[in-house]
């Protein structure tokens, strides 16, 4: 098809550099992708370039231990297969359409005679995969999935929903510029096209051409184009659902899940198409019971509780929805992880919100207060009464397996933290190690105390937790600052806690003491006395010192490190709670008056 419209042009020359006459253009084809369909798979020979001019494009690699993985998402103006039509080399990767697209696309051959004739495009394209490559393997990576296109699809009839709704996309609106399409609003607006594709006969054919182009110009005029749905299923609301870039399922949590979901013209599978979202509305978002029911009957990529009437929260689902949302990542450390609530009332007092939370270790612990929906005060509170006062690091026994039993552990954590993690007001996630594969385990879901005993299991401090008839130890082993799981989710901005030590730290004495050396310096008043760590203090070390350099990596991911200065207290000090607690407020404050 040959080159005529100035967008599709505009993409080209805005890629390559340079202006192109109309034998240039005459290289390059259009094709369309209906939402769902492969434009490629991995392992698929890699003969030709594409440039996406609308819709949406999802970016699939096979893993070997954990199957088909979803690692990125392209957006208009950006393209795929570089790489592969300079290497010859299989395609790397799979690319699905989430959405109907429109792309433009040139072969080898082409582009081999159209490089004869424009040599400066060959080295373009080579310094675009340059970059791409850098993009990759450069660290830090915008967590945003950089939403245009967003479905409404309440899931039961009501007041309360649609009342909702209608305040969500007023919060859109006050972030972005955003245009509210309904089926009324389409033939206000003067759509071209409209009585053909709201027939229910045509409802799963592609798009006509004239209303597709309309609707990329409304992308290109708003930043986001919301499409306003019903709760009864329609040719519209399959139609908006296969224009989307995120389905925004909306429900009173206390309804009944319905039986079939609204899946529009394709099916949801374990790659599926759309991005799924479910807001659920509670009466109380601090008393969530059941979201499990809702988690089973869809494949949802994440949820999140909406209380009724709270503007607050209304605003947090814009911010996700927006890319504007910020996750908070708490570090493990054993003693040192409660400078992390220190960080977290600065947070609070400097008015920057907490949207979605994580952690490792005694982070974990921390991030899941965060999560209920506490205030800094009853967080910090509630940790002093079941650190400093409840001694958990202090149930001694036999060291056959661990130096402590952990039912002290089990015991607070079961009078503060009983929850459902589905059940938390902010979405939460903490990572713990499989120690028979070596694997990090993400716990986003299930009883948070059992996540959390997994997550905090000390290796020969505290005995190993049980996760589906698996030994699982700390988290910390294999990723002690979890940043990385974080840009997975759909935030803009990340705030990490750091408190591990990387202080040098010499000694006195040539060779180690012996124990009984030791002992006598801490008992007899003349004795000389020894500066050594304690066994459960080397043990919390070791964890440490393997991931370093590991930690240093997902730091400089973070948008914000905080790094409290608690060195000087031990790994075990949890008498020190308080002093702790300040050192991580006062850093982050200091950190906050230059972090916009």
């Amino acid at each position: 098809m040959k080159i005529t419209d100035p967008k599709v042009r505009g993409i080209i020359e805005r890629y390559f550099e340079q202006s192109l006459d109309d034998s240039a253009l005459a290289n390059f084809s259009t094709r369309t992708l209906p939402g769902g369909d492969w434009l490629f798979h991995q392992g698929d020979a890699g003969d030709s370039l594409y440039f996406l001019v609308r819709g949406r494009l999802q970016v699939w690699v096979n893993a070997a231990d954990e199957g088909p993985l979803l690692v990125g998402e392209v957006t208009p103006g950006e393209s795929v297969g570089e790489v592969s039509l300079l290497s010859d080399e299989p395609r790397s990767a799979g690319i699905r359409a989430i959405r109907d697209s429109l792309l433009i696309q040139i072969d080898r051959a082409a582009f081999t005679r159209l490089a004869e004739s424009h040599p400066p495009m060959v080295m373009k394209l080579a310094s675009n995969v340059a970059k791409l490559l850098q993009r990759r393997t450069g660290g830090k990576k915008s967590a945003s999935r950089n939403v245009k296109t967003i479905c409404l699809l309440p899931l039961n009839p009501g007041e309360a929903v649609k009342r909702y709704c209608s305040e969500l996309v007023q919060a859109l609106s006050a972030q972005e510029r955003t245009i509210d399409l309904s089926p009324a609003s389409l033939q206000n607006l003067g759509a071209p096209s409209f009585d053909a594709f709201t027939l229910e006969s045509v409802s799963s054919q592609p798009l006509p051409d004239a209303l597709g182009h309309w609707l990329s110009d409304l992308e290109d005029e708003y930043d986001l184009v919301v499409y306003r749905c019903s709760a009864q299923d329609s040719a519209w609301s399959r139609f908006a659902q296969r224009q989307s870039d995120i389905i925004l399922e909306v429900a009173e949590a206390d309804a009944e899940p319905p039986a079939q979901r609204q899946a529009g013209d394709h099916q949801p599978d374990e790659a599926s198409t759309a991005t799924r979202a479910l807001i659920l509305l509670q009466n109380d978002r601090l008393t969530i019971r059941d979201t499990a029911r809702w988690l089973d009957a869809g494949h949802y990529r994440f949820h999140l509780h909406m209380e009724k009437g709270s503007a607050a929260d209304v605003a947090r689902a814009a911010r996700v929805l927006t890319g504007n949302a910020i996750g908070l990542v708490l570090g493990g450390g054993a003693a040192r992880g409660m400078a992390a609530l220190g960080a977290f009332q600065a947070l609070h007092e400097a008015g920057i919100p907490v949207d979605w939370v994580g952690g490792t270790s005694i982070g974990s612990i921390m991030a899941a207060q965060v999560s209920l929906g506490w205030s800094p005060q009853e967080a910090i509170a509630n940790s002093r009464a079941a650190f400093h006062d409840g001694k958990p690091f202090s149930d001694f026994t036999i060291p056959v397996i661990s130096l402590l039993r952990g039912k002290r552990m089990k015991q607070l954590l079961n009078r503060y933290l009983d929850y459902q993690i589905e059940d938390t007001a902010l979405p939460y996630y903490c990572v713990s190690t499989n120690l028979g594969r070596g694997v990090k385990n993400i716990h986003t879901r299930g009883s948070m105390v059992n996540a959390i005993c997994a997550s905090a299991a000390l290796p020969g401090v505290i005995p190993p937790a049980i996760v589906d008839s698996e030994l699982t130890v700390d988290g910390a082993l294999l990723d002690n600052l979890p940043v990385d799981i974080m840009q997975q989710n759909p935030v803009g901005r990340i705030i990490a806690v750091d408190v591990s030590s990387r202080v040098d730290k010499k000694v006195t004495f040539k060779e180690m003491p012996s124990p009984w050396a030791i002992l006598r310096g801490r008992w007899l008043p003349f004795a000389k006395r020894y500066s050594v760590p304690t066994l459960t203090t080397l043990m919390l070390k070791a964890t440490e010192i393997g991931t370093l350099e590991h930690i240093r990596k997902h730091g400089e991911m973070a948008d914000l490190l905080i790094d409290p200065p608690v060195r000087r207290f031990g790994m075990m000090d949890t008498k020190s709670f308080d002093l702790i607690v300040q050192a991580g407020y006062d850093r982050t404050r200091e950190l906050l008056k230059d972090w916009k």
